[in-house]
């Protein structure tokens, strides 16, 4: 899963540019966006299954890093001095941010978790914690919209939280999401500001944390389930972590930014939790309180007001 694109290092990791595009380049950024919102919807699903199915989560990770990460290596290798110019906090933050450590945070919370918590907690929740970091570390404005847009996405938190202490939901699963969710903020900023095209970070990312899966598994050597799914279940696992989330995501979201702009791209992203949930509803019967259902259109609406869609002048 990618939901922001890289540019060149600026002083703001917030600032985006006007854009005018004609109809047509418009129609092609807003399918890109939804595309992204299936495969960010359909790896939260990917998640769920696998997390209830006979495959582990090593096995899941490996088809989340490796497959991507040697369809990448020679894009990696390509450009090995310009990955060495970027400074190594932000290296680490792709690495931590959208690595390893990320995706083992969403799949033990999706153990326990519903695809509604987790599809709208972690890339919800991410613009309230990358807004944050922007306004504390990097000093920068805040406007009156996107406060609105942060108050409206803690107060969707709240409505979750309330949720499962009123024993309806999971806590301990939520707070993992939200802990997931920091990481990908970071893992955000990092690509912001490190200037790398939205391929190479992927390669960055997914190589290094493949050959650390491919060694832990030569030394380790974990149980392993693939034997005991069907053929359908590894082929769909493969395709929905390795190429859709792997690739297809970093490159359509790139490909809307660019058509687009970041604003509005990212409150097409804002439909993720919505059409993740729809998706649980059919597909596993995950039926959502009434908490639940105000979590994800508070959340959904202040990551639309904090993408900076709306602002005074428009």
């Amino acid at each position: 899963m990618s939901s922001f694109s890289s540019q060149p290092p600026s002083p703001s990791v917030l600032h985006v540019q006007h854009m005018i595009v004609n109809p047509k380049v418009k129609l092609l950024g807003i399918g890109a966006a939804l595309l992204t919102v299936l495969i960010w919807s359909s790896y939260f699903l990917s998640l769920r299954f696998g997390a209830h199915s006979a495959l582990t989560t090593y096995e899941i990770a490996l088809f989340r890093f490796a497959i991507p990460g040697l369809i990448l290596a020679p894009l990696f290798f390509r450009n090995l001095n310009k990955i060495a110019q970027v400074p190594k906090l932000y290296l680490v933050g792709l690495l931590v941010g959208g690595g390893l450590p990320f995706f083992l945070l969403g799949a033990w919370g999706m153990q326990t978790g519903q695809v509604a918590e987790g599809s709208t907690l972690i890339p919800g929740v991410a613009p309230l914690f990358v807004t944050g970091l922007a306004v504390l570390v990097f000093k920068q404005p805040l406007s009156k919209w996107r406060l609105l847009g942060l108050l409206l996405i803690a107060s969707g938190v709240f409505a979750f939280v309330a949720n499962s202490v009123l024993g309806d939901g999971n806590l301990k699963a939520q707070m993992v999401f939200l802990l997931a969710s920091l990481f990908w903020a970071l893992f955000a900023i990092s690509l912001r500001q490190c200037g790398l095209k939205p391929l190479i970070a992927a390669s960055v990312v997914t190589l290094p944390t493949a050959l650390v899966l491919i060694c832990y598994g030569l030394t380790m050597q974990p149980a392993l389930g693939w034997s005991d799914v069907s053929t359908t279940e590894l082929v769909a696992q493969m395709l929905t972590q390795g190429i859709a989330a792997g690739l297809a995501s970093s490159f359509l979201f790139a490909f809307a930014i660019s058509k687009l702009g970041a604003e509005m791209t990212s409150a097409i992203g804002s439909l993720t939790p919505v059409a993740a949930s729809a998706i649980a509803l059919v597909w596993l019967g995950e039926l959502l309180s009434s908490s639940v259902l105000l979590g994800i259109t508070l959340i959904s609406f202040g990551v639309l007001f904090a993408s900076g869609l709306v602002t005074t002048k428009r």
